[in-house]
């Protein structure tokens, strides 16, 4: 059984807390960011993160939450995805598929199939996603309101937008005041290719 979106940023806040503060956060910590009242809730998922192998945890620690370190072959810690071509940040444009690959840091390579691809605009720059930028996507079907996906629109045109469910329509959502969301009143014109969980820039000239 694979962790669920709120799992996994769960989960990525449990690491870059212990990266930045060389201790895990309490329960409460844990609550108060993702505003779970219940410390039965935090404990849930921290079960659930146990089981996937992703955490260990040390009984009647108030801090006692360890990241499990991959076993990885070889030294430096890189994965190949494959660069599948390049995504819309701005209107949609047609689904462009190449045939390279890419190295990333193994804790970008989620559950299951990993993909990268090159944004092209500026519709996402609020986000910290600029022109150029290779964005790393963890393929699935579906989203929860307020992350960031890559969706084909009508079979053919491929975008990175801000995914919101709404009762009457699916709305894309830019993060760039200049750019207009898309909405889609027809749920079956659309088509989630994944969720972005990070990028890479290269300051090269």
């Amino acid at each position: 059984m694979a962790v669920t979106a709120k799992q996994r940023r769960i989960y990525e806040f449990i690491r870059r807390y212990i990266d930045s503060n060389q201790e895990a956060p309490t329960i409460a910590e844990i609550g108060r960011q993702f505003q779970m009242r219940s410390s039965a809730s935090v404990h849930a998922v921290l079960t659930a993160l146990e089981r996937e192998g992703l955490i260990k945890r040390i009984p009647n620690v108030s801090r006692g939450i360890q990241i499990v370190q991959k076993e990885g072959g070889g030294g430096d810690d890189d994965n190949e995805i494959p660069l599948l071509g390049t995504v819309a940040a701005g209107q949609p444009i047609e689904a462009i598929l190449s045939h390279d690959t890419i190295s990333i840091p193994s804790d970008l390579q989620g559950h299951g199939r990993t993909f990268a691809l090159r944004v092209r605009g500026e519709s996402m720059i609020d986000e910290n996603i600029q022109d150029g930028d290779i964005i790393i996507v963890q393929s699935q079907k579906t989203a929860e309101n307020g992350q960031m996906v890559v969706a084909l629109i009508d079979g053919s045109y491929a975008t990175v937008k801000k995914f919101y469910r709404e009762p009457e329509f699916i709305r894309l959502e830019p993060a760039n005041p200049q750019f207009k969301p898309i909405f889609i009143k027809t749920p079956e014109r659309i088509q989630i290719q994944g969720v972005v969980r990070g990028l890479i820039r290269k300051y090269a000239a």
